[in-house]
């Protein structure tokens, strides 16, 4: 893989394993810093109002039986990758809607499958067909297995004529996405020249309801949500 590729691969990882310790880092340096003022203030409020109580998770919604949630983050660094704000559980149900992709576009759901994630595992990938090569009952949704690292990002492989690669390698490294298909697809198709360039990027990110709504620098419209079973 060429360097940029590498680059790209390089800032994720740093990514997965550089977010939590940061987070943890700068609430310390905050309280630390903070004046006696504002600490004052902050248990004074929480001794006043000690009835006031989160309902919920931000961007959640109860419906069905479900917990929905449009929860999800961009990577402001690297603002191709999408990861729930909140990490997947066994038997969360991820869904996948689109309103607008071309032929030559995939998203691509992805889980570390190593624990420094140089390697991972591709679970499902969606077109504007629907997914390929489908193993769930409902082709906008993929059951969760286990709880890992997942993430989400879209890649386009612009190929001669228009059309579709009809599968995929499941282990490749993380942004990586390797199509299978015939001989004449892959002559009408610069894979690496695709691979090389990367995924692309989120340009817009909304809240629509219970659903997440990305816009892709291709203009490629999805929406994303997780189901939860409700206790």
């Amino acid at each position: 893989m060429k360097q940029r590729t590498r680059g790209i691969r390089n800032g994720f990882l740093c990514l997965c394993f550089g977010l939590a310790a940061t987070g943890a880092q700068a609430q310390a340096l905050a309280q630390a810093q903070a004046p006696p003022a504002q600490t004052q203030a902050r248990e004074q409020t929480e001794t006043t109002l000690p009835d006031v109580k989160v309902i919920g998770p931000k961007w959640e919604t109860r419906r069905g039986g479900y917990l929905i949630s449009s929860d999800f983050k961009i990577d402001p660094k690297m603002s191709a990758v999408i990861f729930p704000a909140e990490a997947f559980q066994k038997g969360d149900i991820f869904d996948f809607r689109t309103v607008h992709m071309s032929d030559d576009e995939y998203f691509v759901l992805q889980e570390c499958a190593s624990l420094d994630c140089t390697m991972a595992r591709i679970l499902q990938v969606w077109t504007k067909n629907g997914a390929l090569g489908l193993t769930s009952r409902d082709p906008n949704k993929f059951w969760i297995p286990d709880g890992g690292k997942f993430f989400m990002w879209m890649q386009r492989f612009p190929m001669a004529g228009g059309g579709t690669f009809n599968g995929f390698e499941p282990s490749s490294p993380p942004l990586v996405f390797n199509p299978t298909g015939t001989p004449e697809q892959f002559h009408q198709c610069d894979v690496t020249a695709a691979q090389e360039k990367g995924p692309e990027k989120v340009v817009e990110s909304t809240h629509d309801g219970s659903q997440m709504k990305l816009r892709f620098a291709s203009g490629a419209t999805v929406f994303i949500q997780r189901l939860r079973t409700a206790e």
